[in-house]
């Protein structure tokens, strides 16, 4: 499988650099986090709470292909029960932190039919696949000198199990320090 780096990948035929799948977060967890990010100011354009299902690809056929396939491997799916574990996500090259939520066998046989459904026809960015590992971005790209504040704040944030029900497409307009865009 390929991986590469989109970080300055340019739009497509269809307006976007790169795509992922997403469960949004429901009221009244999405106001909570978007709070948390507005004490913080991120660097980064932030696309609203969610938890990744499939990350980062790009170089997709077609829209109405992506939509088809996400249709096929969603048949037989039913809403998700998302539980934090209580531990915090935080990536070692980035100042990003977020809630670690447990992968219930649910939710990694979702992710695995997503990833077999779309990755054969896409280049898949940043990350392999395998290492799915589910959480809720509080934040991203941190100025530094809010380091320690946002770790302070992300250890006391308490976020309850939440229920999702269904997957979104998101597309990224530009590269990753422009921004982001939604399609539903």
């Amino acid at each position: 499988m390929q991986i590469i780096d989109a970080s300055d990948r340019p739009n497509d035929t269809y307006g976007y650099s790169v795509y992922c799948l997403v469960l949004l977060a429901p009221e009244p967890v999405a106001s909570d986090v978007q709070k948390v990010r507005e004490l913080l100011r991120p660097e980064r354009a932030m696309i609203p709470a969610h938890v990744t299902i499939l990350g980062t690809f790009c170089e997709i056929e077609s829209l109405e292909r992506v939509y088809k396939q996400i249709a096929g491997a969603m048949a037989g799916t039913d809403g998700l029960n998302l539980v934090p574990t209580g531990d915090i996500f935080e990536s070692p090259n980035v100042l990003t932190a977020g809630a670690v939520i447990e992968v219930s066998p649910e939710m990694q046989a979702l992710h695995d039919r997503l990833a077999e459904a779309i990755l054969p026809t896409a280049i898949n960015v940043y990350l392999d696949p395998a290492n799915f590992i589910a959480h809720l971005t509080y934040y991203q790209e941190l100025p530094g000198s809010e380091k320690e504040r946002g770790g302070r704040i992300t250890r006391e944030f308490e976020l309850s199990a939440f229920d999702v029900d269904g997957v979104t497409l998101m597309g990224r307009v530009g590269t990753s320090s422009e921004g982001e865009g939604n399609m539903d």
